[in-house]
């Protein structure tokens, strides 16, 4: 088994929060934080899904009411120790320039 990098390793006893996300810049691409612990996707993905993501995308963007935002593998900040990042997100919430990565406040 790999050991973890030093700064990998939480901050805290409590584990990981949401905000701790954006300052681990040797985190892999699409990290997770899932009830303080940081979840990584390690499989590499098929062509077939980036395909149905995609179409799925486009479909959702000319099918949404006005208002309603399709966001595609971005990080939304649920509270302070979950911040998953779904295949597609769709919010009636503008991207406000957020100042981390990713939606939520």
């Amino acid at each position: 088994m790999t050991a973890l990098p030093d700064g990998m390793r939480p901050l805290r006893a409590e584990g990981w929060f949401a905000e701790d996300l954006d300052h681990l810049p040797e985190a892999p691409r699409h990290t997770e934080l899932i009830d303080g612990a940081l979840v990584f996707m390690m499989s590499p993905q098929r062509s077939w899904r980036g395909r149905l993501i995609t179409a799925l995308t486009t479909t959702l963007m000319a099918q949404a009411p006005t208002g309603v935002e399709v966001e595609r593998e971005m990080t939304i900040r649920l509270d302070a120790r979950n911040r998953p990042e779904p295949d597609l997100l769709l919010t009636h919430l503008t991207y406000g320039g957020w100042p981390h990565r990713g939606w939520g406040g």
